[in-house]
């Protein structure tokens, strides 16, 4: 990841009012349910009193009132939001737009820096996401799911960014870690993520490669315990990596270096979290999933190669050569493997240590990230819904798609409810049944996460769907 030098692009006409009108009608809309009752959803004569008020159909049919029970909050909380099918995505996507955006990162995407324009594999994501918010990182624990209280950025220009799929949807998805409190408890502008913004950050302060084995490793946690305990200045031990890569031997979390977890129990724990944006931006965003270090690695040939050119030639300043180097991916790394090279040549050899050798550079097992198997929209659109006549129900928990036009939510006025996200990774091996006006077939997850957006809400408008248990019974509220 690069710093990437942001630039607005102006909106057309018709494009500009349409943005205008659609982030003023969520918020207004979104204000309006502020005092809603716990335990009640939207009722077909609530949207359509909603429609009459002159709010578009659209976002008053997938505008999202639920009370959502969550194993990581104490009480039932109304959360409130917008489905996937919000957002216009002729809109944030628009070819202009998009065109703009590849432009501010010459075609590679503004995370992982690979190279899209050729193969048009590009698209236009959300920094912070707009429909689903899932506020676990860590790829162990289980996700809690809700909507996203940021949906008032989904045209908001210093929002998209230029992504490749494997970044935005497979890994980051709705994930979106921070220290501290969250809009819209605090403004945005106030926030502290603990995820790299290429446009507001450096993200070479946070990030930066192994010149060995091409894998992300977080510098600024590195870089912090060497100009601590080495009394170094920044730039110092900014070569000193560059000139020692055997120290990247103990990432990604430096456990075993020599000093280090001393070092980091002396700290604070809101100095830890504040160490923690490198790492968890690389982990978020899977930046050393195997596909992406092996296309680095075939990089690093060309890199030695250039700079053995670099060495035989009359060249300038080394800083002007790199500069200069005809490089549009991985731009990042390119830097520190040449610099690794350079600051090896100019350094004489130093005599064998009596410490214990670091390990080699291995590449760790693969760990699936939590939006593998289901697409960001898919998963920000189903929950379970359970009545209040059903909460000591074990045996099947209703499946319902948060549209109007869902044939149980949003239908008709019923008893109280409350819904619960998936467990994703658990739910995915449910049998999911659908009974239709004629009879019940079976199906599942993964079958249904490949239907299309507008396929499935078709399914959902039409049948009844529930998943098969076992479930634990529920508590009233």
């Amino acid at each position: 990841m690069i710093k990437i030098d942001f630039k607005p692009v102006d909106w057309l006409p018709d494009e500009k009012v349409k943005t205008a009108a659609a982030t003023r009608q969520m918020q207004e809309l979104v204000a309006r349910l502020a005092d809603a009752p716990k335990y009640h959803t939207l009722t077909t004569e609530d949207r359509n009193q909603l429609i009459a008020e002159g709010y578009a159909p659209d976002l008053v049919d997938n505008l999202v009132l639920i009370t959502q029970r969550a194993d990581d909050l104490p009480d039932d909380t109304i959360n409130t939001g917008f489905n996937y099918a919000a957002f216009d995505t002729a809109l944030f996507s628009a070819e202009h737009l998009k065109a703009h955006l590849q432009g501010l990162t010459q075609g590679c995407c503004a995370y992982c820096e690979s190279y899209l324009l050729a193969s048009n594999a590009g698209k236009v994501g959300h920094f912070r996401p707009v429909e689903l918010l899932e506020k676990s990182t860590s790829l162990q624990q289980n996700q809690s799911i809700s909507c996203s209280p940021y949906y008032a950025l989904a045209y908001q220009q210093e929002n998209l960014v230029y992504v490749c799929d494997g970044c935005n949807d497979k890994h980051k998805g709705g994930q979106f870690p921070l220290i501290g409190q969250r809009f819209p408890l605090i403004r945005v502008e106030h926030e502290q993520p603990l995820l790299v913004n290429p446009y507001l950050d450096d993200p070479r302060q946070y990030i930066r490669f192994d010149p060995i084995t091409a894998r992300a490793y977080p510098f600024d946690l590195l870089c912090a315990y060497l100009m601590e305990t080495d009394e170094l200045s920044f730039t110092e031990a900014e070569t000193k990596i560059w000139s020692s890569p055997d120290l990247l031997g103990y990432a990604p979390g430096f456990e075993n270096l020599p000093g280090f977890s001393l070092w980091l129990e002396s700290l604070s724990e809101k100095k830890i979290a504040q160490l923690g944006k490198g790492y968890t931006s690389i982990e978020v965003l899977g930046l050393n999933r195997p596909e992406l270090v092996v296309a680095r690695l075939n990089t690093l040939c060309q890199l030695h190669l250039a700079y053995g050119q670099f060495k035989q030639g009359e060249h300038d300043e080394f800083d002007v050569f790199i500069d200069a180097l005809p490089t549009l991916q991985y731009r990042s790394m390119c830097i520190d493997v040449l610099q690794s090279l350079h600051h090896q040549q100019r350094t004489s050899p130093v005599s064998a240590s009596s410490e214990k050798a670091p390990p080699s550079h291995e590449v760790s097992p693969h760990v699936a990230a939590k939006g593998d198997a289901f697409a960001n929209w898919f998963k920000a659109s189903l929950r379970y819904c359970v009545e209040e006549s059903q909460l000591m129900e074990t045996q099947r928990r209703n499946l319902v798609f948060l549209s109007a036009r869902d044939k149980l939510y949003g239908q008709k006025a019923k008893e109280k409810c409350i819904f619960l996200p998936l467990d994703w990774q658990r739910d995915q091996h449910k049998l999911i049944k659908v009974r239709s006006h004629r009879n019940i077939w079976e199906t599942s997850l993964s079958e249904l996460a490949s239907s299309r957006p507008m396929e499935l809400l078709n399914l959902f408008t039409h049948n009844q769907i529930w998943a098969e248990g076992p479930f634990d019974a529920l508590h009233s509220a």
